[in-house]
């Protein structure tokens, strides 16, 4: 979705190099010590596609061209003219341009692309081509490997538990989280991957913006790899083509206690996809802080906050506390997140 978050733009890469090599019957040459996985061949029950969401951005190195994607398959967004845009109180909105925004423009393509599940004549997950879009992220944020579904979708909770636990047991990553995002109308929902009949969002970090770390690389793929085994096994099953404990029974063997996960708070702010703690900006320049974050928290994800707290360091040296609009006490996501910087994205911590 994002044009300088390589990582996930490497994978697809990397995809479409393993399809290649897959229809050519050839194998990868690699070290021997280093197992590569050729998705094709090892899930063979589901059809993979892939898609770099925003061409202009990942050309450019930049997050965007002229506002955030993942802000942009509302269905109000997907219906707007670039008359209804002149009339939004939205920066990217140029009245003296004779089109809408580049990523508004995209979105439309994408969405029509997937089935116009939402713009279409029914609009609903029937018309929807895709079963699930699988969105690739990185973040600046220490959030380690963070699967992320909207909440109440009984097969993407169990396709993350899964990939939790095959990340942790297999792959050995301690930093493995799940995310649930609050539920909402399918058709109110801002992110690209609420296009299909299932959503579902791959976050790792910390990594600069615009680099390919080989560890994030790794990770990436670890959860990936994960979600589409899930996927591929749960077919299986369907077609009576294995034997032994379900996936279900699996996980209810490793998470006898349920499984362990996050919440994210609602959006309050038209820009944002779940609920911040803003932070203020200059009056000249909407995308740089007029307060930084507090060193206490930086790199502290999921770690508690609490009223009272150290939050935010303003210009003159003043400590911001947390004032407990969220609650007593809240759990931080996105921690200096470098793509909350922008306007469009919603500023401040997840």
């Amino acid at each position: 979705t994002h044009g300088n978050e390589y990582t996930g733009i490497w994978c697809i890469k990397a995809i479409e190099k393993q399809r290649e090599l897959f229809n050519a019957n050839a194998e990868a040459t690699h070290a021997p010590d280093t197992k590569v996985i050729n998705v094709f061949k090892e899930y063979p029950s589901l059809s993979i596609d892939t898609l770099l969401a925003n061409p202009k951005a990942y050309m450019a190195n930049r997050r965007f061209i002229d506002t955030d994607m993942n802000r942009e398959f509302s269905i109000k967004k997907l219906q707007r003219t670039t008359e209804t845009c002149s009339e939004e109180n939205d920066a990217s909105c140029d009245s003296s341009q004779a089109s809408l925004p580049y990523e508004s423009i995209r979105a439309k393509e994408i969405e029509s692309m997937f089935g116009t599940p939402k713009t279409g004549s029914t609009g609903g997950d029937d018309d929807a081509n895709s079963d699930i879009v699988i969105d690739l992220h990185t973040t600046t944020a220490n959030m380690g490997i963070t699967l992320i579904f909207t909440e109440g979708d009984a097969l993407m909770s169990a396709a993350a538990a899964y990939a939790l636990h095959k990340c942790k047991t297999e792959y050995g990553y301690e930093n493995v989280h799940i995310l649930l995002l609050p539920k909402t109308e399918k058709n109110d929902r801002t992110h690209l991957p609420s296009v299909g009949k299932h959503d579902f969002t791959i976050e790792v970090g910390p990594t600069p913006q615009g680099v390919i770390r080989h560890d994030i690389v790794e990770q990436t793929e670890a959860a990936l790899h994960s979600l589409l085994e899930f996927l591929h096994l749960s077919n299986m099953e369907l077609e009576n083509k294995t034997t032994g404990a379900t996936v279900l029974d699996r996980l209810r063997s490793a998470f006898p206690n349920g499984v362990p996960c996050y919440q994210s708070a609602p959006a309050v702010g038209a820009k944002e996809l779940h609920g911040k703690i803003q932070w203020p900006t200059l009056d000249d320049n909407p995308n740089f802080p007029a307060a930084m974050v507090h060193k206490s928290l930086q790199d502290r994800d999921y770690q508690p906050l609490r009223t009272g707290d150290p939050l935010f360091v303003g210009l003159d040296g003043a400590v911001i506390p947390y004032d407990g609009s969220y609650g007593d006490e809240v759990l931080l996501m996105f921690v200096n997140e470098g793509g909350y910087y922008y306007s469009s994205s919603g500023t401040g911590i997840g």
